[in-house]
């Protein structure tokens, strides 16, 4: 899932014919472009925020106990993968926590709804210190990106228009809030790798899918996920596994299917795991809470 020539990388002609294609038939419905800065969608899109922001502050206030705090970041509008992968992923955390606190952003693609606030590098950096805000030492929090990225850079596209993208200094100072908690952060786009040496802390469990100079697969426009949300949350024994086993499984899966598609060089999915983070890491899912932690909707 590499970026465009506009952010660094080298211009992928897949990518660019199929992100070709759904702008000329956005021209021809008669759509107008617009921006997530101006207009009545950036209005939308503040008020679906403040909703967000207003349903976690009522959800903290009815926990008795610890529990997961969800923040899923659709980047770029030119695969429906991307949207997926936060659907998926915010699945997987309520099969754990049916009352999990959740944040979803995205810049979606043509036929999907408009129905989250708009995922720009500001909103992203609010929502984290938002989280940041409202995780206890008792929460577990999971962050997952998914979007086209290259060495050190998570693209950010909004109706086919690329903007400024997020490296790994920026995102870094985004989770300033949640440094000494336990965090589980996900990153879906080529090369993510690049950002495991700057995001890595004691009490962080981060998982990518590719290594720095590697590239990573699934995005095409009608990917239902990328291979590595697939491969890692679709699991059907989910709950019964630890992030390392599921990551050790999802390896296994995406050698698989690279092989099999002739997909070469393998993306080579990281991860790390913080000192601190040793035991939650190695744990299954299902005991991730407490049954007086555990909460229900």
């Amino acid at each position: 899932m590499k970026l465009m020539k506009s952010t660094g990388g080298n211009v992928n002609r897949k990518h660019f014919l199929q992100g070709l294609g759904v702008l000329i038939l956005i021209f021809s419905l008669g759509g107008c472009a617009t921006t997530p800065y101006q207009g009545d969608g950036k209005t939308r899109s503040d008020t679906l925020l403040q909703q967000q922001f207003q349903a976690a502050d009522k959800a903290l206030t009815a926990q008795s106990g610890g529990g997961i705090i969800f923040a899923g970041f659709s980047l770029h509008s030119q695969s429906r993968a991307f949207r997926n992968d936060v659907v998926t992923a915010e699945k997987a955390v309520r099969s754990i926590d049916p009352s999990a606190i959740v944040f979803k952003l995205d810049n979606p693609t043509l036929g999907q709804a408009h129905d989250w606030p708009y995922a720009t590098a500001e909103n992203l950096a609010a929502v984290l210190a938002k989280v940041g805000a409202l995780a206890r030492p008792q929460d577990k929090v999971v962050v997952l990106v998914s979007t086209h990225g290259n060495v050190n850079a998570l693209g950010i596209n909004f109706s086919n228009q690329n903007y400024p993208h997020i490296n790994a200094r920026m995102l870094n100072e985004s989770l300033a809030g949640l440094r000494g908690k336990p965090v589980l952060l996900l990153l879906s786009a080529c090369h993510s790798g690049s950002f495991v040496q700057a995001l890595s802390g004691p009490t962080r469990v981060i998982l990518t899918a590719a290594a720095s100079d590697r590239s990573s697969f699934g995005c095409q426009f009608h990917s239902t996920n990328t291979y590595f949300i697939d491969a890692l949350l679709n699991q059907h024994d989910l709950l019964d596994r630890s992030l390392t086993q599921l990551m050790d499984a999802a390896k296994a899966d995406i050698q698989k299917r690279e092989q099999a598609q002739k997909l070469s060089p393998p993306s080579s999915p990281q991860i790390f795991v913080g000192a601190a983070a040793k035991e939650w890491a190695n744990q299954a899912l299902k005991n991730w809470l407490t049954p007086g932690q555990r909460q229900t909707p």
